[in-house]
């Protein structure tokens, strides 16, 4: 027990210092002009900075909080900061308006806002849908929820369609899945890879 609470009290250490170091880039950072990553997925920086050729995505708890950013380069490659608290953390689109979306990235989330026009909550990974859900499920009782998953057709166990059937059962909400036609590449997942591939009218079906 005692290890454990040392765990823990190291653990709040490292997630406070990021949260500090959160702030400060968050602040010196700039709105989103001209990015590559966002022309190369066909959405807009909804509420993202900028700082350099870096996007900064704002991690937040339901209360607003910010806790951490996850960057992403030119290229696409992203990373959270280190330290930073992930879990039950999200970045959100939109006013909550009736409904909700779960979803795992930002430029999936992105592409759902824009066909639907439904607030859209960013769990960054699949392995955050359920506590995120949970999280909104507690603070907004009577909005429906609705998961978003990613369809990892060609990983075994389907992780993305999997978390997010129970992230759904957790709170009595509903799951949409991207149906893609026949032409389907290997590598088209989510809703954005729908939308890059069949548009906007697809992802909001």
């Amino acid at each position: 027990q005692q290890i454990q609470a040392q765990r823990e009290a190291e653990q709040a250490q490292r997630h406070e210092s990021a949260q500090d170091q959160a702030q400060q880039q968050w602040d010196s950072a700039s709105p989103v002009g001209e990015h590559a990553y966002l022309t190369a997925k066909g959405v807009q920086g909804y509420g993202l900075r900028q700082q350099g050729d870096m996007l900064l995505v704002p991690l937040r708890d339901v209360s607003g909080t910010l806790h951490s950013l996850q960057t992403i380069d030119a290229s696409g490659n992203k990373r959270f900061l280190a330290g930073g608290k992930v879990q039950g953390c999200f970045h959100s689109i939109g006013q909550p308006d009736g409904c909700i979306v779960v979803c795992e990235g930002f430029a999936t989330g992105a592409s759902i806002h824009a066909a639907t026009g439904h607030t859209v909550a960013c769990a960054m990974n699949a392995g955050n849908l359920q506590t995120v859900a949970m999280a909104l499920h507690a603070k907004y009782p009577s909005l429906q929820i609705v998961i978003a998953a990613d369809d990892d057709h060609a990983t075994e166990g389907n992780p993305g369609r999997t978390a997010a059937r129970q992230a759904a059962l957790s709170v009595g909400g509903m799951v949409a899945v991207p149906l893609f036609d026949a032409n389907r590449p290997a590598k088209a997942t989510d809703f954005n890879d729908l939308h890059q591939l069949q548009g906007l009218d697809a992802v909001k079906a």
